[in-house]
């Protein structure tokens, strides 16, 4: 620990370690029970530890892969892993939580390697075979001598010691490792910290995502985060100029998570078939969000999760305040830069193959000043953004975004998220139907529609509203 524990603690932690071990019967993410014997001073399964396991739990079984888990503890998730066919190994800063899961696993018949270590002495080489990455993190803050803390074991266990955040320092370790397409990390956190660990993952190239939300009565809430490489095989192309990014992504050979940036286009495209004005400088860019014959994520959904996207790379890379940007339904992105304006917005395209389907989403984003309105519409733009690094940045959201349409939870996480985006934007722009009734978004409909209040069928286009505040 790097908190100065005075010489009161070490007696006390002395007293401490001469406690009885406690017998414990937990329950894994399968329903199936486990008797622990948990070591003075060591963490206890608890509400996080469950969170986890369910978590654990959707990944279904390992089937001979390699888990490793940093904060091993009492050993219980060790065990549910083992219990599905991982292979597992570990480590604790603890001797004690080393010692409970070395005999809890055996007991079971599971040879593991679970060693003493810190995660910044680990050696990241027992990372590098890991295809998933297990942490409870210490997400308390960091010890104040001066206030009642627990004695130095405990508080390791508890209290994140690394200034940037222990899911940021393991997140450098594994983006350093040799790539291993499968690979994924699995993170208890509090939620304030998603958005520094989603900046650094960004950066990086990796995908971060929200699996599982715990909420406290106290007002603390618990996410388990989902870390992995976005679209490591994918390939991304820049010309010096196309008629359409879109065009030419949707014909030939693709792979999902292939982009192509122009430099100039000259036959940009946006919704009803309008023309989309750029400017050398400008990001104009498409990516394949969807190709081949298993279920397509529904059309609504795709739009809401590339405008969200958007929104979080607007946020991390321009400095906005959140309540800045706004998704104005269902594609458009608008910010407030002393006076809304336009600044980007999608145009989601397929094409069907037989009995395959290819999407391709396409976004233009304004990154030059050029002319103060296109067509009437009041134009923003990023200032001192450079095209190719927010191509990156979007290229790694658009891969945690998208990814969250694969489950149910997943949807709707990003459905509640959307509906708040397009609530923001219609108490802004004043969104009403034709006739100038006010519209209150409420939520998504399977398909991606927007429900709003009162209505008895949700809003499918454009063409069924108006925006009393915006050209």
């Amino acid at each position: 620990m790097d908190a100065p524990f005075g010489a009161n603690d070490a007696e006390d932690e002395r007293l401490r370690l001469e406690r009885t071990s406690a017998a414990r019967r937990w329950t894994d993410g399968s329903g199936r029970p486990w008797d622990l014997v948990i070591p003075p001073t060591v963490y206890p399964p608890r509400e996080d530890t469950d969170l986890l396991a369910s978590a654990l739990t959707a990944l279904g079984p390992g089937g001979g892969r390699t888990a490793f888990e940093v904060g091993v503890g009492s050993g219980a998730l060790l065990l549910q892993l083992a219990a599905d066919g991982w292979n597992v190994g570990g480590c604790d800063v603890h001797p004690y939580a080393v010692a409970a899961s070395r005999q809890v696993l055996a007991e079971h018949g599971h040879r593991v390697r679970v060693m003493e270590s810190d995660i910044r002495d680990l050696d990241a080489t027992h990372l590098a075979g890991a295809d998933l990455v297990v942490w409870n993190t210490p997400y308390l803050p960091a010890v104040n001598p001066n206030e009642a803390h627990l004695g130095p074991l405990e508080e390791a266990s508890l209290s994140d010691p690394i200034p940037e955040g222990s899911g940021i320092a393991l997140l450098g370790m594994l983006a350093n490792l040799p790539v291993r397409p499968q690979r994924r990390a699995l993170l208890v956190l509090r939620e304030d910290g998603m958005d520094g660990l989603r900046m650094a993952a960004t950066a990086r190239g990796w995908c971060s995502s929200v699996e599982r939300r715990l909420s406290f009565d106290d007002g603390e809430h618990l996410v388990v985060a989902v870390l992995e490489p976005a679209w490591p095989h994918a390939k991304h192309a820049t010309v010096k100029s196309t008629g359409s990014t879109n065009a030419d992504l949707l014909s030939g050979e693709r792979t999902v998570g292939e982009s192509l940036r122009a430099e100039q286009q000259t036959e940009g495209r946006g919704r009803r078939a309008a023309s989309w004005a750029s400017e050398r400088g400008d990001l104009t860019a498409s990516w394949v969000i969807h190709d081949g014959s298993s279920p397509m994520p529904a059309h609504g959904l795709l739009q809401a999760a590339c405008a969200l996207a958007a929104k979080d790379v607007l946020l991390d890379v321009s400095g906005l305040r959140e309540d800045a940007v706004l998704l104005k339904w269902p594609n458009d992105l608008i910010v407030d830069l002393d006076g809304l304006g336009k600044v980007g917005g999608w145009l989601i395209e397929s094409r069907q193959q037989g009995r395959r389907t290819r999407v391709v989403a396409g976004l233009g984003l304004n990154l030059t000043p050029g002319s103060p309105t296109v067509d009437g519409t009041p134009r923003a733009f990023l200032e001192g953004q450079n095209a190719e690094e927010v191509r990156r940045a979007l290229t790694t959201r658009l891969c945690s975004r998208l990814a969250s349409l694969s489950t149910p939870l997943g949807r709707r996480h990003l459905s509640e998220e959307a509906v708040v985006a397009y609530q923001a934007s219609s108490q802004r722009l004043g969104l009403e139907d034709l006739e100038g009734k006010s519209l209150v978004p409420e939520g998504l409909d399977p398909h991606g529609n927007l429900i709003v209040k009162e209505h008895n069928e949700a809003l499918t286009d454009l063409d069924h509203v108006q925006w009393r505040s915006w050209p």
